[in-house]
């Protein structure tokens, strides 16, 4: 098993640190290894405590692994039950629908096949981060801070989705898929990778139509 430089302090300062604000803007369609990683500003009550010093040098089982892919579909699950019924827009609501039956099917499947392979999941510091931020986010998006019914709310849900989906994004290419070690789990992975990547230039599509006047002939 490979051991990977994972630097937490960047990882929950950047990826991990939301924003839940508005007006970043995506790339429309960019490459895996390039997800966008959102710059917005964090609520008073968003902010999240590190917790960890930078240059920690954090080692995964694939058991650890598959917990994290596990949480991480389970947080995408949660956050699209949370935000569907609170949009206005029909295609952030559509787009968080969507997030609920994607993540649940990819999630029985992942289920399945560490079944199949032996597997039991077992939770680990990076696991336990994922599902304590997605808990603070949805905190944050109803609280007293949280942008008011309408577009400026439908654009914080479709910026919270496209952050958390670049955050699994980050964690994969920098450090899922350099420990993994089973093969079986490898292309789970990979193929998560890939319908992350998808749902990245999906919300990326939506986010614009807020950030960007549309265009006319």
């Amino acid at each position: 098993m490979r051991t990977a430089r994972f630097w937490m302090g960047t990882l929950v300062a950047g990826a991990l640190a939301l924003g839940y604000g508005c007006g970043s803007s995506a790339k429309e369609d960019p490459a895996p290894q390039d997800a966008p990683q959102q710059s917005m500003d964090a609520g008073p009550d968003a902010g999240m405590d590190a917790g960890t010093d930078a240059g920690v040098m954090l080692t995964l089982t694939d058991a650890q692994i598959a917990r994290v892919l596990q949480v991480a579909n389970e947080g995408e699950i949660m956050l699209g039950q949370f935000a569907a019924p609170l949009a206005t827009s029909t295609a952030v609501r559509d787009f968080n629908n969507q997030m609920v039956t994607e993540h649940t099917a990819v999630n029985q499947r992942l289920d399945a096949l560490l079944s199949a392979q032996g597997i039991t999941p077992e939770d680990s510091e990076l696991s336990l981060k994922l599902q304590s931020d997605i808990q603070q986010l949805m905190q944050y998006l109803s609280g007293p801070h949280a942008p008011a019914k309408g577009a400026a709310l439908d654009q914080a849900l479709i910026s919270a989705q496209l952050d958390a989906h670049a955050q699994v994004a980050f964690l994969s290419d920098a450090l899922l898929s350099t420990q993994i070690v089973n093969p079986a789990l490898k292309q789970e992975a990979l193929a998560e990778r890939q319908t992350v990547q998808t749902h990245i230039n999906s919300a990326a599509s939506i986010q614009s139509g807020f950030v960007l006047p549309p265009t006319t002939p």
